[in-house]
């Protein structure tokens, strides 16, 4: 997408991106307190600056809110931390000398050992344990969302280019302007619902790029307890840092 770097005094870079799905101005703070302004497509980047300038205030204090909680731990804790369609996830100590993924076959359940003389608050430990967990939840994940969102094309009669699966920190999915559409592998902690309404979702946007109200039209009609689910989806968390407050 097309983007223009400002830099702002006392607040540092901004980029300022133009969006074919955005239809108003939005300002957008990521957790390493990088900057963005998204504007609509048609609008120049000289309006993206004026909307900038308008909101420092607001900007200077969401980013202070925003250092305060950095401060705040996020551990992924030992017991259960979540099912899927495929395994249970769990943490615990056990007598081995490194990390070590162990999986009962016979119960689909997914151990995350890590050593008993090793405390799990260790950040060394909290790192090893965040990278087995993203990995089996990306095995996880390319084993039923592919197919999933396939099925759920031809039932509704959509059509896309490409599926990729990530790690995404701060949405569910997207869908690009050429029908690629990108899901968040952290969807399989989601329950059946909840993942079908995200892939139908992207699936809309493969002919609808915005979120007008045409787009809200198409998905009330897929799900028309559509106000139900974004709220249930606002409350769950992305990311490997969001499993400490299941």
């Amino acid at each position: 997408m097309p983007f223009k770097e400002v830099f702002v005094e006392n607040i540092g870079s901004v980029t300022i991106t133009r969006n074919r799905q955005a239809l108003r101005f939005k300002i957008s703070i990521r957790p390493d307190g990088k900057i963005r302004v998204t504007i609509p497509w048609q609008a120049s980047y000289r309006s993206g600056e004026q909307f900038l300038n308008e909101h420092i205030k607001w900007i200077a204090e969401a980013k202070e809110k925003l250092a305060k909680r950095a401060y705040v731990p996020k551990l992924i804790q030992h017991g259960h931390l979540f099912t899927t369609r495929n395994f249970g996830y769990h943490v615990c100590a056990a007598e081995v000398t490194h990390l070590r993924i162990r999986h009962d076959r016979k119960d689909n359940q997914i151990f995350f050992e890590y050593p008993l003389d090793r405390p799990i608050e260790s950040v060394e430990v909290q790192k090893g344990l965040a990278s087995m967990v993203e990995n089996v939840l990306r095995f996880d994940a390319k084993k039923y969302l592919p197919g999933r969102l396939k099925q759920l094309a031809t039932d509704l009669g959509y059509n896309f280019q490409k599926v990729t699966i990530k790690n995404n920190k701060t949405n569910w999915g997207s869908c690009s302007s050429k029908k690629n559409i990108n899901l968040n592998l952290h969807l399989m902690r989601l329950n059946d619902r909840l993942i079908d309404y995200v892939l139908v979702h992207e699936l809309v946007h493969t002919v609808i790029p915005n979120h007008g109200s045409h787009f809200k039209a198409t998905m009330k009609k897929h799900f028309d307890d559509m106000n139900e689910l974004d709220k249930e989806l606002k409350r769950t968390g992305t990311g490997i840092s969001s499993l400490s407050n299941m």
